[in-house]
């Protein structure tokens, strides 16, 4: 599903590509020492380089995907502030305070404090509310908690994808420069030609590095959210069962 935050972040994308793409062009172009040039062309500054533009918008709308996720997360993170649960040891909780604890959480959401750990709360008290069953509360707890996970993980295709597109983006480079400096052989016994040749052997195996690298760059980013996602769910069912679930004592 498109939303308007990923068109947001494509148009961006879009736009930091072609400003590098043409800075880096501009800059091999005024520059006259070899090896800063060399340079400047190894990362795309030429008008072969246009691969190398669409690996840097794949980069870029990756880590921006990933980073508006981090956000979201770090969100969630601050429903732990709220102290929702009693934490003193030896506490137990019976039914009308895990009913108590309910009213205080949608008292909460109503004047705009409303996190995922809110939800699990209200549903975990409602749930108990139904049946009285500590089993049957702690079941669809975790059912809730790992669907929740399931569909955070999800949105991540995107993450997945692109990272894979960028390695084959760089394949896809070698093989068009490649093509291109095949293309030049006639020339290879001109003065002007062997440059030119050279030159495309040199960008040809650049794209594939830069776009090696840039793929680790973003899974890096990828697996330190997934990680980060690990520590929320685990905190939360670990917060709950332990603060809630545990203390309800039902009296005969």
């Amino acid at each position: 599903m498109i939303t308007n935050k990923r068109l947001y972040h494509l148009a961006i994308s879009l736009v930091a590509a072609v400003m590098i793409w043409f800075a880096l062009i501009l800059l091999a172009t005024i520059t006259s020492g070899p090896g800063l040039k060399r340079f400047f062309e190894a990362f795309g500054g030429s008008f072969g380089g246009f691969v190398h533009a669409i690996i840097y918008m794949a980069f870029i709308f990756g880590v921006l995907e990933i980073l508006e996720y981090q956000r979201y997360l770090k969100k969630q993170n601050e429903g732990f502030k709220l102290n929702l649960l009693p934490v003193q040891d030896q506490l137990v909780l019976s039914p009308d305070e895990v009913a108590r604890i309910k009213l205080n959480v949608i008292d909460l959401e109503k004047h705009g404090f409303s996190f995922l750990l809110t939800d699990f709360v209200k549903r975990a008290c409602t749930q108990y509310r139904n049946n009285q069953s500590i089993g049957d509360t702690l079941h669809v707890l975790t059912a809730q908690i790992d669907n929740s996970k399931t569909e955070m993980e999800g949105r991540l295709e995107i993450a997945r994808f692109l990272i894979n597109a960028i390695a084959s983006l760089g394949f896809i480079g070698t093989i068009l420069h490649l093509a291109s400096s095949i293309g030049l052989f006639h020339l290879a016994k001109t003065e002007e030609g062997m440059p030119l040749i050279t030159q495309s052997l040199n960008v040809s195996f650049d794209t594939t590095f830069i776009a090696l690298f840039l793929g680790l760059v973003l899974s890096y980013f990828y697996h330190r959210y997934l990680e980060d996602l690990d520590t929320f769910y685990s905190r939360t069912k670990s917060y709950i069962i332990d603060n809630l679930i545990s203390r309800i004592y039902h009296p005969q």
